[in-house]
């Protein structure tokens, strides 16, 4: 179990797990507290004086420090946890908004997953077909994924603790081009049964 993360910002709250974009930026963080403890969290990320929080600083048992910086885009959900023993316990996660909808003008989304999920393949092609108007057959699925991860729209992003996840950057224009390439190629094919050996051992999971 990973060691509780503490943030420094406000007093009496933990994190037990984040992630964040290759700048820092709050992609996901899950933090608990007492009641008045997240709702002072809550107000002060809405303000823009010197009483806002424009950064978040958690640190560990040994006092390294884990910055993030919360962007316009947050959303936020939280249970009520009243039988823990340290008495009743809010746990608030804030997340990027574009991990529920994808910014499909811009191709733009990510992907939060459980470490180590061993499905996460088919759920990053759940979330490409979401955010691309492209058509995408379905065995293509391993021939895509190929060549968005060599071609950096499909990236990991950073964190803490038992979360992982997927940063889905598309350039349209760039990936249509490959994709016409690889059907000239023989690469993708409209028949599932028509892909070649080598192919299918290429991208085989």
């Amino acid at each position: 179990m990973n060691t509780l993360l503490k943030l420094t910002d406000i007093p009496h709250i933990m994190s037990d797990g984040y992630l964040c974009d290759e700048r820092r930026g709050l992609l996901f963080l899950s933090l608990w507290g007492r009641d008045t403890a997240i709702q002072e969290l809550l107000a002060r990320l809405t303000l823009k004086n010197e009483e806002g929080l424009s950064q978040l600083t958690l640190v560990s048992d040994a006092l390294h420090e884990h910055l993030l910086f919360p962007g316009d885009s947050l959303d936020k959900r939280s249970s009520r946890h009243p039988r823990t023993r340290f008495g009743e316990l809010i746990n608030l996660w804030l997340f990027d908004k574009r991990c529920l909808e994808p910014d499909r003008a811009n191709g733009l989304a990510f992907l939060l997953l459980k470490r180590d999920d061993p499905h996460w393949r088919e759920r990053v092609w759940v979330l490409l077909q979401e955010t691309s108007s492209l058509p995408l057959l379905p065995h293509w699925q391993g021939v895509i994924l190929e060549m968005l991860q060599t071609g950096d729209m499909l990236t990991p992003v950073g964190g803490y603790g038992d979360v992982s996840g997927w940063q889905l950057a598309l350039d349209t224009p760039r990936l249509t081009e490959q994709i016409r390439k690889a059907i000239v190629a023989g690469i993708l094919t409209v028949d599932s049964g028509q892909n070649s050996a080598v192919v299918s051992s290429r991208y085989a999971a």
